[in-house]
């Protein structure tokens, strides 16, 4: 027969805590734990293949061997390769104050009286409150490291156990991933193994790693699980989300450095993105998805000791977030109306660059409010010009705004507004006057255009003037 699957995960679980044991015990810095260390590579090869060679019924050989290979790996992880000494170095320590040494001379150290050394004769090596050596005597040796045991080059062990803990640890899963409880079983593992590895790694790349391989594998738990119980997998998306939004929340507080930070917060968007995209097909879950994640990075925004950089950016993802979650719950809706998409990114986009104006008054006016601007009033240009419908009321609308932003910019001396709005008017009063055309007779355009001459040649010499001057304040203008 068969042995259950609890019962292997069982074993699985035993191996991997008597690895943490050894892995505890190896650290330790005695001739034992040296031995441990060169013993462990051979012993996890040793155990899967003699349970192999015995007949053991699967999953045992499987999970045994994955057990082994991540207790090596956490061995190999957090009780690092010891401290190294240069070749041809010794360690040395000092105790009690270091007596003034005249120059061409070495110091010694000694305990307690110094005795009288004649002339010739080699001093005697001792430790303690300090003395100085006759001139010409040889200085004599300090005393090692004061506890310490001696002093070990890094392990060859070191990179045999990772090799052996790789192998065996990526044979194991493969054969634990024929059922569900196997793989789930395996991914809770490697979660654990990970966190571990991230809590007590030997360095910060190894903290680093451990991190790294715990949110990857909460990963695909949070994919797994959803799908082993039957249900789809864009509901899978939000368990996944929720891997992002703990990762995210969590970087700050588990970063050795300011770069495992940014790189662990980078994956919490990268495993966010993942989220949005096991979403697709389904509108609405995908607009819940990057609402969540919006107000997961706002809270983010708000933690204390941010750089100004950082919340800027922080609060760009939260807010495109929450657009792209708008604009998708729109499109679920059957929403056709333009400015449902362009007016909130343009309301986004005006708020951030008004908020960028105050903060940075260098800034010009074509870099904060120009995109917002664009966005407000280009696509309903555009759909005014080229619909073939009239629009009235679209028409209005956008005129109006276009107005009041050529008078606002004017008021605050700000260059983009103006321009931009009055290359909205211009082109609208222009398809105003193509759509009267047929509205009112012929004589009335000529009448119009005439006059228009007519003061236009009377007072050219002071409309130059007045040109000119248009064209000074404009170019005045930030």
């Amino acid at each position: 027969g068969t042995a259950a699957p609890a019962e292997a995960a069982r074993a699985g679980l035993t191996l991997l805590l008597l690895g943490v044991a050894a892995a505890a015990y190896a650290r330790i810095g005695t001739p034992v734990g040296r031995r441990v260390r060169a013993a462990l590579p051979f012993g996890a090869v040793a155990l899967p293949v003699l349970l192999a060679a015995a007949g053991a019924p699967w999953p045992v050989v499987p999970a045994v061997a994955f057990g082994t290979g991540l207790a090596a790996l956490l061995t190999a992880a957090t009780a690092g390769p010891g401290p190294a000494v240069p070749v041809g170095e010794a360690p040395t320590s000092t105790v009690g104050p270091v007596p003034a040494v005249p120059v061409g001379e070495a110091p010694t150290l000694t305990v307690g009286p110094v005795p009288a050394v004649p002339v010739g004769d080699r001093p005697v090596s001792t430790v303690g409150t300090g003395g100085v050596a006759p001139a010409g005597a040889r200085p004599a040796s300090v005393a090692g490291p004061v506890g310490a045991g001696p002093a070990s080059a890094p392990g060859w062990w070191l990179p045999v156990l990772v090799l052996a803990g790789a192998v065996l640890g990526g044979f194991g899963f493969g054969g634990l991933v024929a059922t569900r409880a196997g793989t789930l079983a395996g991914l809770g593992a490697l979660v654990v193994a990970g966190v571990v590895a991230g809590v007590a790694g030997w360095s910060g790349a190894v903290r680093l790693a451990g991190w790294l391989g715990a949110v990857a594998a909460a990963t695909g738990f949070a994919v797994t699980a959803p799908l082993a119980g039957g249900l789809p997998l864009r509901t899978a998306g939000f368990a996944v989300l929720a891997v992002a939004a703990v990762t995210l929340l969590a970087a700050p507080a588990l970063r050795a450095s300011r770069m495992a930070g940014v790189v662990l917060e980078g994956v919490a968007q990268a495993v966010a993105l993942l989220a949005l995209l096991l979403t697709g097909g389904a509108l609405r879950h995908a607009a819940a998805v990057c609402a969540l994640w919006g107000v997961v990075v706002g809270v983010r925004v708000l933690r204390r000791g941010e750089t100004p950089a950082r919340r800027a950016g922080l609060a760009a993802v939260a807010g495109g977030s929450e657009l792209l979650g708008g604009w998708l719950l729109l499109a679920a809706g059957g929403v056709a109306v333009l400015e449902a998409y362009t007016v909130p990114a343009a309301a986004l986009a005006l708020g951030a660059g008004l908020v960028a104006l105050r903060r940075r008054p260098g800034l010009t006016s074509w870099l904060a409010l120009g995109p917002g601007l664009g966005a407000a009033l280009l696509p309903s240009l555009v759909s005014v010009l080229a619909a073939p419908d009239p629009q009235p009321l679209r028409r209005l609308v956008l005129g109006a705004v276009a107005l009041g932003a050529v008078l606002g910019g004017a008021v605050r001396r700000w260059q983009a507004p103006v321009l931009l709005g009055a290359a909205t008017l211009v082109p609208l009063a222009l398809h105003e006057l193509a759509r009267s055309w047929d509205l009112l007779p012929r004589w009335v355009f000529l009448a119009l255009g005439g006059l228009a001459l007519i003061g236009l040649a009377a007072t050219y010499e002071r409309r130059r003037r007045d040109l000119a001057r248009l064209r000074a304040a404009v170019t005045r203008l930030t």
